[in-house]
C-alpha cells in the first residue's frame, strides 16, 4: 500500500469544535424569537447550502434571512451570534503542529460559508499559520463535500506541492462518514473522526508522524 503523503483536515468538528446549539440560542436571543424558528429559517431550506456552495453571496444570504424572519437584523450582532460558536480542538491542533514541524504536506478542506471562513481566520490565527497553503472552502470552490468535484479540486491543489502524488496517497480526516465515503470513492484514504484515541490509532497505523498527546490536553489559545 502506498504511503500517505498529504493530509486534508476538515475544519468544523476536526480542527475546531463548534456548537449549533450555541448558535441557535444566541441568534434566538438577539432576534427575540425561539430556537426552533431560528433553525427553520437558517437551516431547514436551501439557503445555507446555497451559501456554502457559493451559489449566493454572504450579503444575499443575510438579506434572505431578513426576509425569512420578517425583520431587519442588526448585522454586527448577528455575525457575533452566529460566529462565536467555535473553540480549538487541542488534539488535532497538536497533530497539525507536529506535521508542520516535520514539513509534512497538509491542507484544510471545509464545507463552510464566507462569514465563518473569515471569522475563523481572524479568531484562530495560529491554526492558519499551520496551513499556509491548500485552504479549500466550499463556497470558494463552488461545490461541497461529498460531491466529487470538490475532491478533484483538492487533488489538483495537492499536486501543486507534490506533482506526482496519486489519489491513494491523500488522506482526509473528517467527522462525517458520507464525506469520507466520497473521498474513498475518489481513490483517497479517509478517517472518520469521532474519538481522539481512535483517530490517533488510525493515523499511527497509516504511518503518520504523531506528537505525544497527553491524556487531558491543557487548553491552548490559537
Amino acid at each position: 500500500m502506498a504511503p500517505v503523503r498529504f493530509i486534508y483536515f476538515d475544519l468544523g468538528n476536526v480542527l475546531l469544535k463548534f456548537s449549533v446549539r450555541r448558535l441557535l440560542h444566541q441568534t434566538a436571543e438577539l432576534l427575540e424569537t425561539d430556537e426552533q424558528r431560528v433553525r427553520a429559517v437558517m437551516f431547514e431550506n436551501k439557503r445555507y447550502q446555497d451559501l456554502e456552495s457559493g451559489r449566493i453571496t454572504g450579503k444575499e444570504y443575510f438579506h434572505s434571512l431578513c426576509e425569512g424572519f420578517g425583520k431587519k437584523i442588526p448585522l454586527e450582532p448577528f455575525l457575533e451570534a452566529t460566529n462565536n460558536i467555535f473553540w480549538v480542538n487541542e488534539t488535532t491542533l497538536r497533530i497539525a503542529r507536529h506535521l508542520s514541524k516535520k514539513f509534512f504536506p497538509r491542507g484544510v478542506l471545509s464545507n463552510t460559508g464566507p462569514n465563518h471562513w473569515t471569522y475563523v481566520q481572524q479568531a484562530f490565527p495560529r491554526i492558519w499559520e499551520l496551513f499556509p497553503l491548500h485552504r479549500i472552502a466550499s463556497f470558494e470552490a463552488g461545490c461541497m463535500k461529498p460531491f466529487p468535484e470538490i475532491y478533484r479540486i483538492a487533488y489538483l491543489s495537492a499536486r501543486e506541492e507534490i506533482s506526482d502524488i496519486k489519489p491513494e496517497e491523500i488522506l482526509l480526516i473528517d467527522d462525517l462518514p458520507e464525506n469520507i465515503a466520497a473521498a474513498e470513492a475518489a481513490g483517497w484514504r479517509g478517517v472518520v473522526y469521532d474519538q481522539d484515541d481512535e483517530l490517533l490509532a488510525a493515523l499511527e497505523k497509516l504511518g503518520i508522524p504523531l506528537p505525544e498527546i497527553p491524556e487531558s490536553p491543557s487548553e491552548e489559545n490559537a
